[in-house]
């Protein structure tokens, strides 16, 4: 028999008899709990994105860490990449045992593998951070959303929600400036394309009009017509100095014309003189060196003919190049304003989808504030979808107390929108 807690042969008194029966109690749960966990651990299965730790147990190192690539297979040591996907640990352990015996590495292979990272969840929808974060045992849904920062629109106090709503009103302001600036400036590009020095009204795109209408442009249009004037003066210019150049090489080709339709008479003359002088030769009416100078002077004026035939080619190339030119700044220029033009029609949608985001967020935080004992009448949706190993997608209609698995994804709305 036991002593009791006085030392002597009494029985305990009532309350330290409950005292030790809630200890073994508990020690009873925390034993079952134990049991549960390793027995779920036993039944999980193994899916991309986990890490394993994986251990030798008859040697002296370390464990070494492998995670699950997105082709299903973890590098072990000594055996590299095995597919354990869809496996649960003790058939991951088997599978590697059998591969460790099967290649003649070990014969009585003591191993140990278990998971040191679950791959992470994600939470998406109205939180203030939606992305992936880690899974840890026994992660419910609530606790997922306040790793994403809580929700979206409830402000936890009143001066979060007065600077929440300057800050919406400031982003409503900015996009709607921007927008009146794209606008103008797609007005002016329109312009660059007809060559005018005035930006014209109507040229802002349908979608810019009610925001351009009744707001203070005179501003706005007075930088873009500067602008617009620079770039006509600069592409003026440009094909300005093209088109001289044009006329120049057109001039230079009609003289080099000229001087060929000369250099053919002289070099007709040169061989008249070279024919003439030969017959008086064959007579014996001249020497043997006015025969030769006369040969000389008929080859040199050939060989100017030639030369001038080959400067009036490169004058000619020299023009086309030059009108290739002239037309290529013409077709660059029109190119460059069409991809603008489209570019600030890009611009602008993004903005009018950017403001009419912040005006609904503003709604959202209107009605939330309206009346602050109301608060709680808004209720959220929490939707759980999961992508089981070897099994079909599902999607769950969850509670903050449901309790989420590795890979989970909780997404969160709001009731009726």
């Amino acid at each position: 028999m036991g002593k009791s807690p006085t030392g002597t042969g009494m029985s305990w008194p009532l309350r330290t008899w409950g005292a030790y029966i809630m200890v073994i109690a508990l020690l009873v749960v925390a034993f079952s709990m134990g049991l549960s966990s390793r027995a779920d651990a036993g039944e999980y299965r193994l899916n991309t994105g986990d890490v394993l730790t994986f251990d030798f147990l008859d040697d002296a190192e370390l464990p070494v860490t492998a995670t699950i690539s997105g082709n299903g297979e973890a590098q072990f040591p000594l055996i590299g990449g095995i597919n354990v996907v869809g496996l649960t640990i003790p058939e991951a352990l088997d599978k590697l045992r059998g591969e460790f015996r099967s290649r003649e590495i070990l014969v009585d292979p003591k191993i140990s593998l278990n998971i040191s990272t679950f791959r992470p969840i994600f939470v998406l929808g109205e939180v203030k951070s939606p992305g992936s974060f880690p899974f840890y045992s026994g992660l419910t849904v609530e606790q997922a959303i306040g790793l994403a920062g809580g929700m979206q629109f409830v402000a936890t106090s009143a001066s979060d929600r007065v600077l929440a709503r300057a800050r919406l009103r400031a982003e409503i302001e900015a996009a709607s400036a921007e927008i009146v600036h794209e606008a103008v400036y797609a007005a002016r590009l329109a312009a660059q394309l007809k060559s005018s020095d005035k930006i014209d009204l109507n040229d802002v795109p349908e979608i810019a009009r009610e925001y351009v209408d009744g707001a203070p442009l005179d501003g706005v249009i007075e930088l873009e017509e500067k602008i617009l004037r620079a770039d006509l003066a600069a592409n003026k210019s440009q094909a300005q100095i093209l088109t001289e150049g044009i006329a120049q090489s057109e001039g230079g080709i009609e003289i080099l014309n000229e001087l060929v339709q000369q250099q053919r008479d002289v070099v007709q003359n040169s061989e008249e003189d070279l024919e003439r002088i030969g017959v008086l030769r064959k007579r014996g009416l001249n020497t043997e060196s006015e025969l030769s100078r006369a040969e000389n002077n008929a080859l040199g004026e050939k060989a100017q003919l030639l030369e001038t035939f080959a400067t009036l080619a490169r004058s000619r190339q020299e023009l086309s190049e030059l009108k290739l030119q002239l037309a290529k700044l013409a077709a660059d220029r029109e190119k460059e304003i069409l991809t603008q033009l489209q570019e600030r029609e890009i611009t602008i949608k993004k903005l009018i989808a950017n403001q009419h985001s912040a005006e609904e967020q503003m709604l959202l935080m209107a009605a939330v504030a309206e009346d602050e004992t109301k608060k709680n009448q808004i209720s959220y949706t929490y939707e759980i979808r999961r992508n089981p190993v070897g099994g079909k997608p599902t999607s769950i209609q969850a509670s903050l107390m449901t309790e989420m698995l590795p890979g989970d994804v909780v997404v969160v709305g709001i009731a009726g929108m």
